[in-house]
């Protein structure tokens, strides 16, 4: 309500103004004068009762702000996740490939593949228990 009232006095003053020194202020100035006015009370509209509305607006425009440019989280959850069935899997398997047997070290994991112990075109369900993890030779020779 305070702000209504001082948008009436600042509008009562620009009024005596243009009446008492009409030649000061021209038709832009009517003009920029009446827009302020009218964006004031927008905001004042919905800051008053649009409340949710105005605080996602201006979450959304906060969370902009700080978020870089190039966002590469998405990759490090996907990449995280990969990792943690690869280890999942190999401790599964005994730490050893699923094919020839030979052993699986811990600081090779990224090099090895997931593949389906019995592949989905043969009848292998989708599902991890139907998931191995195999080297990159086994991957390579696979016949199928």
């Amino acid at each position: 309500m305070k702000i209504i009232f001082c948008l009436l006095i600042i509008i009562f003053i620009y009024y005596i103004i243009f009446k008492r020194i009409p030649n000061i202020l021209s038709v832009k100035t009517h003009i920029f004068f009446g827009g302020s006015i009218i964006f004031s009370l927008i905001v004042y509209y919905i800051f008053n009762f649009q409340r949710g509305f105005a605080f996602k607006i201006l979450n959304n425009m906060n969370d902009v702000h700080h978020k870089p440019l190039y966002d590469f989280g998405g990759m490090h959850y996907k990449n995280n996740q990969m990792n943690l069935l690869k280890n999942n899997l190999s401790m599964k398997q005994n730490h050893r490939c699923i094919n020839c047997q030979n052993p699986i070290l811990q600081k090779d994991i990224n090099k090895y593949n997931i593949s389906y112990i019995t592949p989905l075109q043969f009848g292998g369900e989708n599902n991890i228990n139907n998931l191995g993890l195999s080297c990159s030779t086994c991957s390579t020779f696979k016949p199928y």
